[in-house]
């Protein structure tokens, strides 16, 4: 999860939460917050994250290591390029509309995929706009 992630990285700066803070620009109440998962990141606190740390977005939001983001990156960039065509045809106006009940698969790791799934295109469907 993201806040233990970003747990993790505070402790192997041997930083307590205020210094942390600091470093992100926060105040140390918001970062508290974000740390014990009862706020998510803004956007811009995942971009100081990305830039003082050098670790991928993608590790931050979902956990993947620097050396299998970079390995496997052009996946990513296929779902994107997949979505701008979507979007481009207009044949979705609402990402919502791609999943219904029919449609989600029955066992955990299906519902698992299709959840990231859909919270992918919804985090990219709100960049186009």
């Amino acid at each position: 999860m993201f806040n233990k992630r970003l747990e993790e990285y505070k402790n192997k700066l041997h930083l307590n939460k205020r210094q942390m803070a600091d470093k992100l620009e926060l105040s140390e109440s918001y970062y508290s917050l974000i740390e014990s998962g009862k706020r998510p990141p803004s956007k811009t606190v995942l971009n100081k994250l990305v830039s003082l740390s050098e670790l991928p977005e993608e590790y931050w939001i979902y956990g993947v290591k620097k050396e299998d983001y970079m390995n496997n990156k052009d996946d990513f960039k296929n779902l994107a390029k997949a979505l701008d065509i979507i979007f481009e045809l207009n044949v979705v106006k609402n990402p919502d509309e791609i999943f219904n009940e029919s449609n989600i698969p029955i066992d955990s790791l299906g519902k698992l995929l299709i959840e990231a799934l859909r919270k992918d295109i919804n985090v990219m469907a709100g960049k186009k706009k």
